[in-house]
């Protein structure tokens, strides 16, 4: 998949399951990061993608690449990236033009990177801001939904040929029983938001499946 976006095809995959069953762990790997046996999904695509451009280089290929990483935290919008104290903008969902499908939020902070090491910088600032909690099922439970982005511009000048395309990989909040979880106050409101998005998501990707 990682290699289909390198291609020019976006490309989605979703971390989905109960609270507690690892999606985190398994998108990011552990914090800080150990050894490279050790590190999630998003360090690994992102040095797949870095290695894949350099072999397409010696055909006359360059590529660019820039990353993004989004919270949703109760239907709301949080940029992972900004500097501590810093204050963003109000994000939105938008079209791109009015007659296509593709989405993207303006105002966003977009950061160029070059190398597996960067990615894993831009990990470590958007673990630092991200909305955890203690609950009754889990520790440090993922309060909202995280979406690393990667923009992947290619060029070859010789060919005059240019692709474009997206790698997007998201943490999705693990749904979770209020019974189990105890959740009372904002856990409470946490725990409805997380699952009604997931009961809502599911729901998209059934109707994209039946056209």
């Amino acid at each position: 998949l990682s290699q289909s976006a390198l291609d020019g095809y976006p490309v989605c995959i979703f971390a989905y399951g109960q609270t507690g069953s690892g999606k985190t762990f398994t998108m990011e790997g552990p914090a800080p990061p150990g050894p490279p046996e050790s590190r999630g999904m998003i360090p690994r695509a992102v040095r797949h993608l870095f290695r894949g451009a350099q072999d397409l280089a010696g055909k006359g290929w360059q590529y660019g690449f820039s990353a993004s990483f989004l919270e949703i935290y109760n239907e709301g919008l949080r940029d992972l990236l900004l500097a501590k104290g810093e204050r963003g903008s109000e994000l939105e969902i938008r079209r791109l033009a009015p007659d296509s499908d593709e989405l993207h939020v303006p105002n966003l902070t977009w950061v160029p990177v070059q190398s597996e090491e960067q990615v894993l910088e831009l990990l470590l600032r958007a673990g630092s801001q991200r909305s955890v909690a203690r609950t009754g099922l889990n520790e440090r439970s993922s309060r909202s939904h995280s979406v690393f982005q990667l923009r992947i511009q290619g060029h070859h000048a010789a060919r005059d040929l240019r692709c474009a395309s997206s790698l997007t990989l998201v943490d999705l909040a693990g749904s979770e029983r209020l019974e189990k979880s105890g959740s009372v106050g904002n856990r409470l409101r946490e725990t409805q938001s997380i699952n009604s998005s997931l009961s809502a998501l599911g729901l998209v990707i059934s109707a994209l499946c039946n056209k």
